[in-house]
């Protein structure tokens, strides 16, 4: 299926994802969108490394050919990379290259907004699985501007105009012409040297200059939650077993349709209407898509289902084809079946053949 510019065939504001390089994930991650709302554009601001994740389920734009814009070359100008001297964080392309992309995404989404003449949209982390129907959603948040995530400090998830992201552009290039404010963050950075200057500061100083009224996405609203990484569990309950034996994660259920989470204060149940996958392996992303509603992006038999670590349920329907959506409230506990975080043995010997492979290759070349 080829998926149009023409934002009149879509039922609501569009679904943007930007990322640089290539990554497996991006296909799993843009056609779980696809399924959860079929009706919406969905957009990969990409390069030519992941052009080919948009595989017949999203549209592809090249955010180099959003680049040149006045505000753009401003920010190429007036860009540093300011960092604590122990600041350590394995990206493609380097800590550097990175620091600059997450500021610099922002001048590149603004610049299709204008293209496109759009103004409101959904954005989230490129391995964020997004598990429902978010034209439901969108009146909740009619009384703030934009949503928050990454614990409350970056802007992400819906975002109610163009214009707040103009404002938010500008005050970047305002925070990076500041040399008082850039100094003070050099002070903060030599006490804590394993930080860096980045977007979710700059976010911060934004919110706080302008009185920007946000909601925090984890903070429910009837039963339900866009969560800010299973691997960010403060308040919730915490799976009994860690990811790879090291990361550990929110407990969670499923009741075949839906995935689920659990606060300890109240003990209430919470839908995650998306997941953030962030430093989760492949299995984890497998086993949220099969226990969700979009049921991933494949027919999911019963055995599948048992296979990748959920138990079945006697009335799970795991067929390719889409269905609406209603919001349910509160699950069947009854029928809820914890996810679990445990490696499959195949996952295992794949996972420790590749590291082999590794270190042979690296005692080759020293």
């Amino acid at each position: 299926m080829d998926f149009v510019k023409n934002n009149d065939v879509s039922k609501g504001p569009p679904i943007l994802f930007i990322h640089y390089g290539p990554a497996h994930y991006l296909w799993w991650t843009l056609a779980v969108a696809r399924r959860s709302n079929p009706g919406q554009r969905i957009v990969l601001l990409g390069d030519a490394t992941n052009k080919r994740s948009v595989r017949g389920v999203a549209e592809f734009v090249d955010f180099e050919s959003l680049s040149g814009t006045e505000k753009e070359q401003e920010f190429q100008r007036v860009f540093q990379v300011i960092q604590g001297e122990r600041h350590r964080f394995n990206k493609a392309n380097g800590v550097e290259f990175w620091l600059k992309f997450v500021f610099r995404r922002w001048f590149l989404i603004e610049a299709f907004l204008e293209r496109e003449v759009l103004d409101s949209f959904w954005t989230f982390d490129s391995d964020t699985l997004v598990l429902s129907d978010l034209l439901l959603r969108e009146k909740r948040f009619s009384n703030v501007e934009a949503t928050a995530q990454c614990k409350n400090q970056c802007l992400n998830g819906w975002i109610s105009s163009r214009e707040l992201v103009s404002r938010y552009t500008r005050s970047i290039l305002d925070q990076f012409s500041n040399k008082a404010f850039l100094e003070a963050q050099r002070d903060r950075l030599k006490v804590h040297a394993g930080l860096s200057f980045n977007e979710m500061d700059a976010f911060a100083e934004f919110r706080s200059r302008e009185s920007v009224k946000t909601w925090h996405g984890e903070k429910p609203i009837d039963g339900e939650i866009f969560d800010d990484a299973l691997a960010f569990f403060e308040g919730f309950e915490v799976a009994t077993g860690k990811v790879l034996g090291k990361t550990a994660i929110k407990r969670l259920w499923s009741d075949g349709q839906n995935v689920y989470a659990r606060h300890l204060k109240s003990g209430e149940f919470v839908r995650l209407l998306t997941c953030n996958m962030s430093w989760m392996p492949d299995y984890m992303w497998r086993r949220v898509m099969a226990a969700s509603r979009c049921r991933g992006v494949r027919s999911r038999s019963t055995y599948a289902l048992r296979r990748s670590g959920v138990a079945s349920f006697a009335d799970a329907r795991w067929d390719s084809g889409v269905t609406s959506e209603a919001i349910e409230g509160a699950p069947d506990e009854a029928l809820l079946r914890e996810i679990s975080t445990k490696e499959p043995l195949t996952d295992r010997i794949i996972r420790k053949a590749k590291l082999l492979a590794w270190n042979l290759r690296r005692l080759r070349k020293s």
